[in-house]
């Protein structure tokens, strides 16, 4: 099954080249620019915004620990992305949304929610959005190869469970953990039917599995293993110190870019079902 069917979208090489070569070595050189360009085009200063700074800022890191962690998590999550996409135009069409449209987004959103007293920059806004395309991406493939009962409540799901994460990480108030809870349960119940069909295909899956040479065991163990981690990655997104290394976590931005890797695949897909 998942032999067969990872790396489905039949990438080409000008893909691997674009998402792999190509925006890690803007992410690069936009780093290693002088500080006064990056102070002057793209440093989003409250207090001095441009519409350089606005769009620019998401794709600039001042802080090296920064740029390196969010050069390394788009890697990984878009090497993921390519083994479980199922349909390379579809990321296409989202990848448009991302590099072009999202990053005016979350510097709008983080300026209204945050305000002013910080400045804003990082390329963290558009990998959490890949990490949410992640989770859509793993949903379309689980419908399409393992499991056909799957619709879009265990995708909300997914999203409760990552909020009740978020919860706990922030310390709240009984009563929203009483509500998201509940929620959870209910979503749980909608999924009776999943439940099913995957404890009867328990067996026929572990069958199949023995017939992989050891190698591909391994690949698989570490591809689903990162996959489900990365399912559940909201809570460190929102981590509850809001400082770390002397700057202000953008949690807003993170938030934005997360929820927005979610519902706008699903919008598309949506209004291209209504329209065939």
């Amino acid at each position: 099954m998942f032999s067969t069917h990872l790396f489905a979208a039949k990438w080409k090489i000008s893909d691997w080249l674009f998402y792999f070569i190509l925006v890690p070595a803007v992410l690069i050189i936009s780093f290693k620019l002088p500080a006064s360009v990056k102070e002057a085009y793209f440093i989003l200063t409250p207090y001095e915004i441009t519409t350089y700074t606005l769009f620019l800022s998401n794709y600039v890191h001042s802080n090296p620990h920064h740029f390196y962690g969010n050069l390394s998590s788009y890697l990984v999550v878009c090497f993921l992305i390519f083994n479980f996409e199922t349909n390379r135009r579809r990321f296409y069409a989202y990848s448009i949304f991302m590099f072009l449209i999202l990053p005016w987004i979350i510097s709008l959103v983080s300026l209204n929610m945050i305000g002013f007293q910080t400045t804003y920059q990082g390329f963290s806004g558009i990998v959490s959005s890949l990490f949410g395309y992640l989770t859509y991406a793993i949903y379309k493939f689980l419908k399409e190869y393992c499991c056909k009962s799957m619709n879009l409540t265990f995708l909300f799901l997914i999203m409760v469970m990552n909020l009740l994460f978020v919860l706990w990480n922030i310390s709240s108030q009984l009563l929203q953990y009483t509500f998201i809870v509940t929620f959870a349960l209910i979503l749980v119940y909608l999924q009776k039917e999943v439940i099913i069909e995957v404890t009867q295909n328990h067996f026929e899956i572990r069958g199949w599995l023995e017939k992989f040479p050891y190698i591909l065991k391994i690949y698989l163990f570490i591809i689903v293993l990162a996959a489900t981690n990365f399912l559940f990655i909201l809570p460190d997104l929102v981590p509850q110190d809001m400082m770390q290394a002397g700057a202000l976590v953008n949690s807003v931005g993170h938030y934005t870019g997360y929820f927005f890797g979610i519902f706008v695949p699903m919008t598309l897909a949506i209004i291209s079902d209504q329209l065939s």
